[in-house]
């Protein structure tokens, strides 16, 4: 009866590993509604973003100055990598982008190269990288 016992002890261990996997779907839930832009970095420089928010809903992300819409982007996320990623797509012939994301609560960090740059392996925002590093807080209310 021990043998048993000790199979059932550890049954629920494995079963518990796999409910963990992360899973994006759970990211782009969390991401829906206004985050305000607390900071920009361009290429190691840094760029105003007083008054500029982006709205998430379901694959896409709206920037704002103010009430007014700048532009739409379609985004993918992947959140079995370390750090997470996030594809954007831009649309015409400004194509693809591709960064990374760090979600915590009601913080956000994105960082993303230019189309055509390679994809960020750290938050950061050098001189000569095209790279935008975004920090962003849920607006509240």
């Amino acid at each position: 009866m021990r043998p048993a016992l000790a199979f059932l002890i550890l049954l629920p261990f494995p079963l518990a590993a796999q409910e963990k996997k992360p899973d994006a779907r759970v990211d782009a839930e969390a991401l829906k509604g206004i985050w305000e832009i607390v900071s920009t970095t361009h290429d190691g420089k840094d760029v105003p973003a007083k008054g500029r928010t982006l709205v998430f809903s379901g694959n896409a992300f709206t920037a704002y100055t103010g009430d007014r819409p700048e532009r739409t982007i379609a985004f993918t996320l992947d959140a079995t990598t370390d750090p997470k990623r996030i594809d954007l797509d831009r649309g015409g012939k400004d194509g693809k982008a591709y960064g990374i994301y760090l979600l915590d609560k009601d913080e956000l960090r994105l960082c993303y190269g230019e189309p055509g740059a390679e994809r960020p392996r750290a938050f950061e925002s050098n001189a000569g990288r095209k790279v935008f590093l975004v920090l962003l807080k849920r607006a509240k209310g």
